[in-house]
């Protein structure tokens, strides 16, 4: 016991390994059989002694030896139970072989064991999934074994998993995204973050201020698929999604307080599945962390902590930081269980239960040395999305974005909050200032840059749309309000006209012509549907200097007058 107190003291997260139930335990057969039920392991329906909750008789599938060999009943009920499991988990689940909750101890021999995979085997094959080995340990009664199941999907279509990336600024969030999507270690002076940024402004001080998407492909076999162009570096999305069954995407957030309002636009527009919050190990809990963590637990998303810079920290400082860490995650605002992930046994423990939203993993990484990234993507491959979408309801969509793209038209991203969406359907665009709809046709579809010709609940996705005028202002989440600032200059002698005002200036209700009519519209902006008031008499005097200004409104979309 002292041994162990040295190993985990009070202040340092537990490990995955102290959730793992003991087989010896009384309530063994009960933590069991919740977590077969969890992982799909046998039927839900099922009590104990093998008679239904309803009280009609029903197969014990509570048993290590039903995928033995399994009668054509059981094997029936083991079937659907699979396939419930499986839509409960949008695609996938974690199947256990040699894990009864019985009574009897954990463990299959090598020839159960064979047989009992042959039968898992076949099921996934009905279904149209393909099982993957995660880990195979050695309990008393023989070996034990954890499967991962996972439906194939068709051509152009990939299961999608949303992850908000949050933490205070320097803190290595585009560090790790930049390692993770292109498969490069960083060299501790930026290298890797360079790959992300769209701004001048974001490589020259090194901070993002906008929202970046990044992604991560797996394959069916959980491996990474990610591969960047060898000359340029960059990735090509559509390659990505072609090769991947489960694709990652990061939704790379501002750090800094000054772009709080685009992170919080972030975190509610983009709907993510998981957050992920990076912590500085040298830093520790500073700045924004505390406020995007109260951010995460307000909209109810599960948070996994990565602990980043272990390569540079000293030993004591990293303790202190996990100390710290492990008090804010137990404090009553949070009420989380840390668990410090140290091993592939942990990674599965924890994802098997990070969807209770109680569990708090920690990772503790490198960007440079590479050190438990290895963890950290598998921990990535065995998410699911926490919200399943039904077909059969009417669709909506929100969007996040709009574009004008040269000889495309308008563009609109966002994601489909339900329903079915194909090419060509017909939507309600809307509501408008007025709370009015227009009705819209999408002749284009987009899933992560690859054309598709539908999308579905929870998917993201980018509709091209048809002959729409773009008529609003997407200025940023922190710029100011729209002003109107001079563009040139242009010296001239100021026309007379004998119908002017008492002043000289034009007339009241006069047309302009000529390049007053370019000024004009100029100052106008075309996004306001509001009437411009008419000047008063002896209201357009002459201007100082005899100088004439035309002046243009910055985030409108403009229609030039006649004659310009």
């Amino acid at each position: 016991m002292a041994a162990e107190r040295s190993r985990f003291p009070m202040d340092s997260p537990v490990p995955a390994s102290m959730f793992a139930p003991e087989p010896s335990s009384p309530g063994a057969a009960r933590a069991a059989a919740a977590a077969a039920r969890l992982h799909g392991g046998f039927d839900s329906d099922c009590s104990e002694d093998g008679e239904a909750l309803n009280g009609e008789p029903e197969l014990d599938l509570t048993s290590k030896l039903v995928l033995v060999s399994p009668t054509s009943e059981q094997y029936d009920s083991l079937l659907r139970q699979m396939w419930e499991r499986m839509d409960e988990g949008c695609g996938e689940t974690i199947y256990v072989i040699g894990q009864g909750s019985d009574g009897t101890e954990y463990g299959l021999s090598e020839a159960d064991m064979e047989a009992s995979y042959a039968t898992v085997k076949s099921m996934a094959e009905q279904i149209e999934a393909d099982v993957i080995l995660l880990r195979e340990r050695q309990e008393a009664g023989g070996r034990v074994r954890d499967y991962l199941v996972r439906k194939r999907v068709g051509d152009n279509d990939f299961l999608e998993v949303r992850v908000a990336v949050v933490g205070n600024v320097d803190a290595g969030k585009s560090t790790l995204l930049g390692v993770l999507t292109h498969g490069e270690l960083d060299n501790g002076r930026g290298f890797a973050r360079q790959k992300l940024f769209r701004h001048k402004h974001e490589i020259e001080s090194g901070r993002t201020s906008s929202v970046g998407n990044d992604i991560l492909g797996f394959d069916s076999e959980g491996n990474v698929v990610n591969k960047p162009d060898s000359h340029g570096g960059s990735l090509e999305w559509t390659r990505i999604c072609e090769k991947s069954t489960k694709v990652i995407t990061f939704i790379d957030l501002a750090g800094h307080e000054k772009y709080l309002k685009t992170t919080v636009f972030g975190m509610t527009g983009h709907l993510p599945d998981f957050c992920m919050l990076m912590v500085g190990s040298n830093a520790g809990i500073v700045g924004m962390t505390k406020e995007h963590l109260g951010l995460a637990l307000a909209l109810n998303v599960p948070v996994f902590v990565v602990v980043t810079k272990i390569d540079m920290c000293p030993a004591n400082i990293l303790q202190e930081t996990l100390k710290l860490l492990q008090r804010l995650l137990k404090s009553p605002g949070c009420r989380k269980i840390p668990v410090l992930v140290q091993s592939k046994d942990d990674v599965i423990v924890t994802a098997s239960n990070f969807s209770s939203e109680r569990m708090c993993p920690i990772f503790q990484i490198s960007n440079v040395t590479g050190e438990n990234l290895d963890l950290l993507k598998m921990f990535l491959n065995l998410l699911s999305p926490r919200t399943s979408y039904r077909e059969e309801e009417p669709a909506e969509f929100q969007i996040d974005d709009t574009y004008s793209v040269p000889g495309v038209g308008t563009v609109v991203s966002g994601t489909t909050l339900r329903g079915l969406i194909k090419l060509n359907d017909t939507l309600l665009l809307g509501p408008d200032p007025l709370g009015n709809f227009l009705s819209i046709a999408v002749k284009s579809i987009h899933r992560k840059r690859m054309p598709v010709k539908e999308v579905r609940g929870g998917q993201t996705a980018s509709f091209a749309l048809k002959k729409l005028l773009q008529t609003t202002n997407n200025s940023p989440m922190n710029s100011k309000p729209q002003q109107i600032k001079m563009q040139s200059t242009k010296k001239g002698p100021l026309p007379k006209r004998e119908e002017g005002g008492p002043s000289g200036g034009p007339a009241v209700g006069a047309p302009p012509t000529g390049d007053e009519a370019c000024s004009v519209a100029a100052a106008q902006p075309a996004a306001s549907g509001s009437l411009q008031p008419q000047p008063k008499p002896g209201s357009g005097g002459r201007r100082r200097g005899g100088q004439r200004h035309k002046v243009k409104s910055q985030g409108a979309c403009l229609t030039p007058a006649s004659g310009c």
